[in-house]
């Protein structure tokens, strides 16, 4: 794997003009940046969970293909929750309505674009709801688990360790129910559709975020005098290199404790 040194700065915001703010406006600084940092690392595994390689047996990776799907729930979840954030958190609405979009390049039009482009994607809700934050309930899932002629063996893929275990059907069952919420008559036909639509929305929502922070950082709370500075360097992978795996060697645990 390539890895080259990565320069790493910081910005400085002084505690005095932090306590200048209000209290509303305090929260709202730190929770959108709270909502990009969680975003953003999203972003980046969904990313490394995808398969980097040309080993198509099943063992390898349906599971791969499952640790995937888990991630793509849990940033669809979040998109949610950061749109319902945006629009409905009474402090965090008046900051960016009366700090950030006046100052921020196009920041009213930007907002409502982004808006509409989470109403287009009906399927967020119920995917956060059904099975991002929660688990399923019987009614959810009880047209996915009753065999009929297009059902086959189950298969379970394991290796000595419990954490190289993975039970296949029951990923069978939860992408049937994820990928059903977009709405196309087959679960494979909204495969690349629904995937396509939540990378782009999670994109879109980190690029509003990282402006609008950058706005409410630079432009009000510094008052255009921020100024980076370098902190040093760490050697990082090449990002479209890096790849999470599902089997792993693990040193056998003692008896008696998990193996996982």
């Amino acid at each position: 794997m390539t890895s080259r040194a990565v320069d790493m700065y910081e910005i400085r915001v002084p505690l005095a003009v932090i306590e200048k703010l209000s209290d509303e406006d305090r929260f709202s600084y730190y929770l959108l940046g709270h909502i990009f940092n969680e975003l953003m690392s999203l972003q980046k595994i969904v990313g490394f969970t995808l398969p980097r390689h040309e080993d198509n047996r099943p063992a390898r990776v349906r599971p791969e293909h499952a640790q995937a799907m888990l991630l793509f729930r849990l940033a669809s979840a979040k998109i949610w929750e950061a749109s319902q954030a945006i629009r409905q958190n009474k402090q965090l609405a008046t900051t960016l309505r009366t700090l950030v979009l006046p100052k921020m390049p196009g920041g009213t039009v930007r907002l409502k674009a982004l808006n509409a482009a989470i109403n287009a994607a009906p399927w967020l809700s119920p995917l956060r709801n059904g099975m991002g934050f929660h688990f399923p309930t019987f009614a959810d899932w009880k047209p996915h688990v009753v065999p009929d002629e297009t059902w086959v063996d189950d298969s379970i893929f394991l290796g000595d360790q419990s954490g190289n275990t993975f039970y296949d059907a029951a990923d069978t069952v939860a992408q049937a129910w994820m990928f059903g919420q977009y709405g196309l008559p087959t679960a494979r036909d909204a495969v690349d559709p629904l995937i396509s639509q939540m990378i782009e929305l999670l994109r879109d929502m980190n690029t509003f975020l990282e402006d609008a922070l950058g706005t409410l950082i630079g432009e009000v709370i510094l008052e255009g005098k921020g100024t980076r500075r370098l902190v040093g360097k760490v050697l990082s992978p090449q990002h479209d290199q890096v790849s999470i795996p599902f089997w792993t060697a693990m040193t056998s645990s003692k008896k008696g404790q998990s193996d996982g």
